[in-house]
């Protein structure tokens, strides 16, 4: 038996054999290397332009923001323009104390820091809101309170008896029409109305005689309405509205029945049917008999 020696094939130790410079001279190196460039080029844009690494907050320089409130604009700005900060005016409101121009509000506010640069918030005083005091001649008393203070008014009430005029409001002062600034007090005047009367007793009395007695009463003799059918002598008073002893305020008017023939039958308000009761008219009549 025979045994044959198998020769194991030497490793070549020696230095392998770089890639010749042609291969990279071909389109697809070419390209390769156009990517990569721009690759680098696009990093180098992105980091120092387009996304910057935040500065710390530490090196940052901060300066302490200066009370604004009440000073002029032009002061204010040039305060914060010594500071390195800009100014922007946000908005105008209304203020009872301070003038047209001054600054009534900032933010941030004053004690805050910030960064030179910066831009500060301010709102501008546009003065005191005016207001027209308005026609409340004729109105209840409470309903023109109601309406001045609606329109922001402090409203002080005074009472007068005034001959003649009704219940409610007479005059303001200021004067209806008078434009003021707010906050403001208006005066309102407020008639009594006449004062309250009994009705006179005027059953039995003649009809020429009624006028009189209303008149000295504060009272007018409202109309007259005649019964031609009546027990009673002729021109003489049987019914009267309100009752006798009524309350009912100065001015108001008392109608009449008046027994017999008109004196004038074509004007005269005949009064055929029943006569109604005493109570059937109420008008004008103060009910409870209040004062």
């Amino acid at each position: 038996m025979s045994f044959e020696r198998r020769r194991t094939p030497a490793f070549n130790l020696s230095t392998p054999r770089l890639p010749s410079l042609e291969l990279l001279k071909g389109p697809l190196a070419r390209a390769a290397i156009v990517t990569l460039a721009t690759f680098i080029v696009g990093y180098f844009v992105a980091a120092n332009w387009l996304f910057p690494a935040a500065e710390d907050p530490t090196d940052a320089t901060f300066v302490e923001l200066p009370d604004l409130v009440g000073s002029e604009q032009s002061v204010g700005e040039a305060r914060l323009g010594e500071l390195g900060l800009a100014s922007m005016v946000s908005t105008t409101l209304h203020h009872a104390d301070l003038v047209s121009g001054t600054i009534v509000a900032q933010s941030p506010l004053p004690g805050q820091v910030a960064r030179p640069g910066d831009t500060v918030r301010i709102v501008l005083s546009s003065g005191p809101e005016a207001r027209v005091v308005p026609e409340l001649t004729g109105l209840a008393g409470p309903e023109a309170a109601r309406l001045l203070r609606g329109l922001g008014f402090e409203v002080q009430i005074s009472r007068r008896r005034e001959p003649g005029a009704a219940a409610g409001a007479l005059e303001t002062d200021p004067p209806a029409g008078t434009r003021v600034y707010m906050p403001a007090e208006v005066e309102l005047v407020v008639s009594e109305g006449a004062p309250i009367v009994d009705v006179p007793d005027l059953l039995g009395r003649h009809m020429n005689d009624v006028g009189g007695i209303l008149e000295e009463a504060d009272l007018q003799l409202g109309a007259i309405r005649f019964r031609v059918v009546a027990p009673e002598a002729p021109g003489r008073v049987i019914s009267q509205s309100p009752a006798p002893g009524s309350a009912l305020r100065g001015g108001g008017f008392v109608t009449v029945v008046v027994a017999g023939q008109p004196p004038d039958s074509m004007a005269a308000d005949i009064a055929d049917e029943a006569i109604p009761p005493l109570s059937a008219d109420t008008s004008g009549v103060v009910s409870g008999g209040a004062r």
